[in-house]
């Protein structure tokens, strides 16, 4: 039986496509091909924008074609992508009205809000550029970590004996012994000391990228930057905070991740 699913059916400027799969929502692998979807209940037009790593510029910006359109999602396909050496983001029209929470601004570049990773800001309190056109970039994940045997414990909740921990704060200084300082990697080398305590949950402070920098100002008792420690606010809900990756600048804060969960 052919699969008519599998060819595209339209191109632009080079690059084939397709009407996308609206669910799940962000962008995901499927074989040779990478499905894009992304909701918006106010916009009326969207286009994918689409950078080599690291470029200041996008090299392609592809609109999302009338029957790319399902309701409120935009959906695409792109066969052939090099995904693995591309950014992403998102350009959206629609009705500017802030007396009635509408700030649609198509010069502005959108990042995925289900992006599963997240570049840009890998060293924490490193200042970026204020100026970037796109400080935050979306990346595209293969799930493809390799879990091995490991299982969830299944610990029955009366015999948790839980620690709850900052990911920066438990390592971040030089008396915590550890290589990699203020990072999942830390916390991997210190879970032989957290099992002498005879811990065996840790519940670990928001550890979703967000911006440092947010609300930061100068301390007026030492003239030290003081930054918003905690996390308690969102840029990107499903993925891990590259500054707390002793890989992030490698953008493998993904892997590292799991390999403290594993």
């Amino acid at each position: 039986m052919l699969r008519v699913d599998l060819f595209p059916t339209h191109e632009y400027k080079g690059l084939k496509l397709r009407a996308g799969r609206p669910y799940p929502f962000g962008a995901m692998v499927v074989g040779n091909m990478v499905n894009f979807s992304v909701y918006s209940r106010y916009a009326t037009d969207c286009t994918l924008v689409l950078f080599h790593n690291r470029e200041e510029n996008p090299f392609i910006e592809i609109p999302f074609f009338r029957e790319f359109r399902l309701g409120n999602v935009f959906s695409m396909i792109i066969f052939d992508l090099d995904y693995e050496n591309i950014e992403y983001g998102f350009r959206m029209d629609g009705p500017f009205k802030p007396e009635e929470g509408h700030r649609f601004d198509r010069s502005k570049i959108l990042l995925d809000p289900y992006a599963k990773l997240i570049v840009g800001r890998d060293v924490w309190g490193k200042q970026p550029n204020w100026n970037s056109l796109y400080q935050y970039r979306a990346r595209v994940v293969q799930n493809d970590f390799d879990w091995e045997d490991d299982l969830p414990l299944e610990t029955p909740v009366n015999d948790l004996i839980v620690y709850e921990m900052h990911v920066r704060n438990f390592t971040c200084g030089a008396a915590s012994g550890v290589k990699h300082q203020g990072t999942f990697a830390g916390i991997i080398e210190k879970i032989p000391y957290l099992k002498e305590l005879g811990v065996n949950c840790v519940e670990l402070m928001p550890i979703h990228e967000f911006d440092e920098f947010e609300n930061n100002r100068i301390s007026p008792i030492d003239g030290r930057q003081l930054y918003n420690l905690w996390g308690y606010s969102n840029v990107g809900f499903f993925a891990p905070k590259a500054a707390y990756a002793a890989s992030g600048r490698f953008a493998m804060q993904v892997d590292e991740l799991k390999n403290m969960v594993k």
